[in-house]
C-alpha cells in the first residue's frame, strides 16, 4: 500500500491511501497492472494535469486505463468544476469509459482508501481524519521517491506517511459522472 500526501501521485499494485482529503480529491486511475493516485489539491491545473498524465503514461504498469474515480466532500459548483477537470483529464489520458464520483462527509477531513479488485475497478472507504491520532510520527518516515512516487509539484515534504489506522473505515458508493 503506498500512501500520498498532498500533491503527491503514486503508484500501487493493490492498494492507495490518502491521508487527510478535505477541500482536496483522491483521485485514482485503474489500469491492467493497478491503482496509480493522485492526492489532488487546488485546481487540477495543466502543469498537474500534465505531471499526472506524464507518471502515468510513462510508467510500465500505465497501460490499458480501465476505470478512473474520484473522492472528495464538495459540493455544488466546486463539485461540478471538480468532475469537469476530471473529464478533461481522462481526455488526456485517452481514457473515454466511465468516470466514478464518491462523496465524503463534510464538515472535516477524510482518510480515504482505495482497495484494487482484480485491476479493474476499486472499493472506495473513507473514515474521519483525525490530527491527534492520525499525523503522529508513528504513522511516518522519511520521504523516499522512486519510479512508484512523485510530486505533481513543488518539493517533496521531509516525511511520508508509511502506515495510517484502518479501522472505521465505511464504504462510499461512487456514482458514474
Amino acid at each position: 500500500m503506498i500512501y500520498l500526501c498532498e500533491r503527491e501521485m503514486g503508484f500501487d499494485a493493490a492498494a492507495v491511501g490518502f491521508p487527510s482529503v478535505e477541500g482536496c480529491r483522491a483521485v485514482v486511475v485503474v489500469t491492467a497492472g493497478g491503482l496509480f493516485g493522485f492526492h489532488l489539491n487546488g485546481t487540477l491545473s495543466a502543469a498537474k494535469r500534465a505531471a499526472f498524465v506524464a507518471f502515468v503514461t510513462q510508467h510500465v504498469h500505465g497501460v490499458v486505463i480501465r476505470r478512473i474515480y474520484a473522492a472528495s466532500a464538495g459540493v455544488g459548483q466546486e463539485m461540478a468544476h471538480a468532475q469537469q477537470e476530471l473529464r478533461v483529464l481522462a481526455g488526456d489520458l485517452n481514457y473515454a469509459g466511465s468516470i466514478y464520483w464518491a462523496t465524503l462527509p463534510p464538515g472535516g477531513s477524510s482518510y480515504v482508501d482505495y482497495l484494487d479488485i482484480n485491476h479493474t475497478s476499486c472499493v472506495i472507504t473513507a473514515r474521519p481524519w483525525s490530527e491527534a491520532n492520525d499525523a503522529v510520527a508513528g504513522n511516518r518516515g522519511p520521504y523516499v521517491g522512486g519510479a512508484n512516487r512523485a510530486m505533481a509539484n513543488g518539493a517533496p515534504p521531509s516525511t511520508m506517511y508509511t502506515g495510517v489506522d484502518q479501522a472505521g473505515l465505511v464504504a462510499r458508493y461512487p456514482v458514474a459522472i
